[in-house]
């Protein structure tokens, strides 16, 4: 069993797409990509698409590993 997630209201879970456009910084046809490809995890809210904030971090963290070994490092 996982331990127990711990959210804290100050940090937002969740991101619009425009804010993930602009962390990443990508452009909207990549980030529609990226999502498509399982790269990032979003859902719907009503009309409104949200890319969880977890999953843009984790993003980065791969993509950062991924460098590393490119390079011939450890990440």
């Amino acid at each position: 069993m996982s331990p127990p997630t711990i959210i804290t209201l100050e940090s937002p879970l969740v991101a619009s797409p425009n804010q993930a456009m602009k962390v990443i910084q990508v452009s909207r046809k990549k980030l529609y990509e990226l999502i498509n490809a399982g790269e990032l995890e979003s859902y719907t809210e009503g009309t409104a698409r949200r890319i969880t904030v977890k999953s843009i971090a984790n993003y980065v963290d791969r993509r950062l590993a991924r460098e590393a070994e490119r390079r011939g490092r450890a990440a």
